[in-house]
């Protein structure tokens, strides 16, 4: 006489499907890439005033002195003080999250598209509209039609 053991795995969630995996992914390689876009196009604008930065011409009240440092300022938060390193990161993060089977959180897509709407309505003509992109992928994952429905 034997006994025999039978074991399941459920898991309470509903799995990711393929769509809502892949929509993600690209929601992630489209904002690393408009992030390296910015920072590929920024740093050979700025890259002569970087000396200066990193001598202390920002520090202080040598900031504030005169309009010449109004444009260097201006600059600086163009590339090393821009969302644009932390956009990648979030990109890569993003897609590992994908890639991995987590659910990336409904509110990352509401949020960032709420940013790059405030960014483009206050600084036109710019590049906020290109995160659009990654926005209506992030939001398209997350309908219910993307992913599966428990039975």
């Amino acid at each position: 006489m034997s006994i025999e053991t039978v074991s399941t795995v459920t898991t309470s969630a509903p799995s990711r499907t393929d769509r809502a995996r892949g929509l993600n992914i690209w929601a992630g390689r489209t904002s690393v890439a408009i992030g390296v876009l910015h920072i590929t196009a920024f740093t050979a604008k700025t890259w002569p005033r970087w000396g200066d930065w990193f001598g202390g011409a920002l520090h202080g009240q040598a900031a504030i002195k005169g309009p010449a440092n109004a444009a260097s300022m201006a600059e600086f938060w163009a590339l090393p003080g821009s969302f644009a390193v932390p956009l990648v990161l979030l990109g890569l993060l993003v897609s590992r999250m994908a890639r991995t089977g987590q659910e990336v959180p409904r509110y990352l897509g509401w949020t960032v598209g709420a940013w790059v709407l405030v960014g483009a309505w206050i600084l036109e003509p710019s590049g906020f509209p290109l995160g659009l992109v990654p926005t209506a992928l992030l939001l398209l994952a997350q309908r219910p039609s993307a992913r599966r429905t428990s039975s």
